[in-house]
């Protein structure tokens, strides 16, 4: 397991997210739950770019790190 701000271009399924309520329901309101499989399509510099089906998401470099990916 990675946090998803170390993560490389590629397909990745989220396996636990270390946040408080707050984040967890920000990335819920966003469609983004453990368990589901997203590919980041974009790294450093700026936000790191997930996408989810046919949805692409920008997640700050604070909230990618407690996010874990396998």
């Amino acid at each position: 397991m990675v946090p998803l701000s170390f993560a490389g271009i590629g397909e990745y399924t989220i396996k636990s997210v270390r946040g408080g309520r707050g984040m967890r329901r920000r990335l819920i309101s966003m469609g983004i739950n453990e368990g589901d499989k997203i590919r980041v399509i974009k790294t450093a510099p700026g936000p790191i770019i997930i996408a989810k089906n046919s949805i692409r998401i920008g997640i700050g470099f604070g909230m990618a790190r407690m996010i874990f990916v396998i």
